[in-house]
């Protein structure tokens, strides 16, 4: 595949917005988190494949069978179809601000297999606009930003979940199904989205996630954003692990997982009297 940049294209592009095909087969395929993948030529793939692998498998460790899970900076949802595929997943959505990801995505569902039983979905928006609306109805948000970490927006929406799930209980309107929807970003969500529905059709609820999964390639980025997370005391760092994605370099890969509430560790202890020793 040869990339053509187009006439006004921004110096910062990497890719063109336009593909010619020469030689070989359509599509890219490689296997990983227990699917096969399809990558267009201007999809992102991890280029240490046997790394991501592992991390997936660690991931999917993290996600109970049967949640709803919110796959956020989601691409081509290789990372939400892997858990569709492995954990029996009752909803999957995807949220991906490139439009060009959408085929690969509709193609690797399409190899999933027959078995699976879950509502997905593929939504082209962005996640820094009203963040919220994508979180709601899920037991798990994944994230995966690119190197300069979390949108700020989203950051915000995550320190402040609580009272936001709070005033989401003890009102009736709903952040994710309006009646007569009129915001221009969630409607142009909708008419460029992918959707396949369960055979069993489970309805979303108005909770908001418990855990938080968060893949990170830029480690200055990630302690700043963990940070964050922490001082809000609404979530606690319960596991970590780092991949060597790109050996003989000091770029790692950090898997973590957060949970909501203080924590174990920062629980007080209980006070007790001391007993007096015998003179």
């Amino acid at each position: 595949m040869l990339g053509e940049e187009g006439e006004n294209q921004q110096p910062q592009i990497i890719f063109g917005n336009r593909w010619r095909h020469l030689l070989g087969e359509m599509d890219f395929w490689e296997h990983v988190g227990g699917i096969d993948v399809a990558l267009a030529p201007s999809s992102f793939g991890q280029a240490n494949t046997r790394a991501f692998d592992s991390l997936l498998r660690k991931l999917q460790k993290y996600v109970p069978n049967g949640t709803a899970v919110a796959d956020l900076y989601a691409g081509a949802g290789v990372i939400g179809l892997s858990l569709a595929a492995t954990r029996k997943c009752r909803s999957v959505k995807c949220i991906e601000i490139n439009k060009e990801a959408k085929l690969s995505f509709e193609k690797t569902v399409g190899r999933l297999p027959k078995s699976i039983n879950s509502t997905i979905s593929w939504h082209h928006a962005d996640t820094s606009i009203e963040p919220l609306s994508w979180l709601v109805g899920s037991d798990v948000v994944v994230v995966d930003p690119p190197r300069k970490g979390l949108d700020p927006s989203l950051l915000d929406a995550l320190r402040t979940i609580s009272l936001a799930e709070k005033r989401a209980m003890s009102t009736e309107r709903s952040f994710s199904k309006v009646k007569n929807e009129k915001r221009p970003w969630i409607l142009r969500a909708k008419e460029a989205s992918v959707q396949i529905e369960s055979k069993t059709s489970p309805e979303e609820g108005q909770s908001l996630p418990k855990t938080l999964i968060y893949i990170s390639c830029g480690w200055e980025s990630f302690k700043e954003d963990c940070k964050s997370l922490l001082s809000c005391k609404e979530w606690h760092l319960d596991k970590a692990h780092g991949f060597n994605f790109f050996p003989g370099t000091q770029s790692i890969e950090v898997l973590a997982v957060f949970k909501r509430g203080p924590g174990v560790g920062l629980k007080k202890k209980k006070s007790g009297k001391r007993k007096k020793k015998p003179l």
